[in-house]
């Protein structure tokens, strides 16, 4: 009986947690935070799941704060340099280089994860996720201004930058373990080692 409830509590957090994502993509697309958006997106979004079939949405159970004050604050700031970034490039007398398009291989296999790297990246001016491969989880992202390998590797490491920081904040064991194994093969220090399913190099011991 009590497995039953705890079933059910967990399937309305789900469903919750996908009609305010739902919601906030509604706010997003219109570009307005006003009453009349909040209400219409939940509204679409309780329809949405109830008429439509969606994959369900496998949530990890954990959320860290402070990776996600810290997205939060590095996404902000991204979005205000960009800006800056794009609005040059449109007035500049050389006009705005080409553009490139970068195949990433993420290291997650969530699908909220990969969609929220997707959304995060056509937030920020002058980047878009054109095309998702799913069962490989490869994205493939537009970047404006990109034409040096220079440019290219340091879009590469934005986009495994917002990674990073949302699977600090709420990935899986498993999509830790992934991350953490790649930070370590590149010489980087894993994150959360705790968290993983098994140790990710020396750190993890300590």
């Amino acid at each position: 009986m009590t497995t039953k409830r705890s079933k059910a509590r967990r399937s309305i957090l789900q469903q919750a947690l996908l009609v305010l994502v739902l919601c906030a993509l509604w706010i997003m697309l219109w570009d307005q935070f006003t009453v009349l958006n909040i209400v219409t997106g939940l509204v679409l979004g309780i329809l949405v799941t109830r008429w439509f079939y969606l994959p369900p949405v496998e949530l990890s159970g954990r959320f860290n704060p402070f990776y996600a004050v810290q997205f939060i604050l590095w996404f902000t700031a991204s979005m205000i340099i960009a800006s800056v970034h794009v609005s040059w490039s449109a007035v500049r007398r050389r006009g705005v280089r080409a553009g490139s398009v970068i195949e990433l291989d993420l290291h997650t296999r969530s699908d909220l994860l990969i969609t929220a790297v997707s959304v995060v990246l056509g937030l920020i001016p002058g980047s878009i996720c054109i095309e998702v491969d799913r069962p490989h989880s490869v994205i493939y992202v537009h970047v404006l201004d990109c034409s040096t390998e220079e440019a290219i590797e340091k879009a590469r490491e934005q986009i495994y930058r917002i990674e990073h920081l949302l699977i600090a904040s709420f990935g899986s064991a498993h999509d830790l373990t992934a991350l953490n194994e790649w930070r370590v093969e590149n010489g980087r220090k894993p994150v959360l080692a705790q968290r993983t399913i098994r140790p990710a190099g020396k750190e993890a011991d300590r």
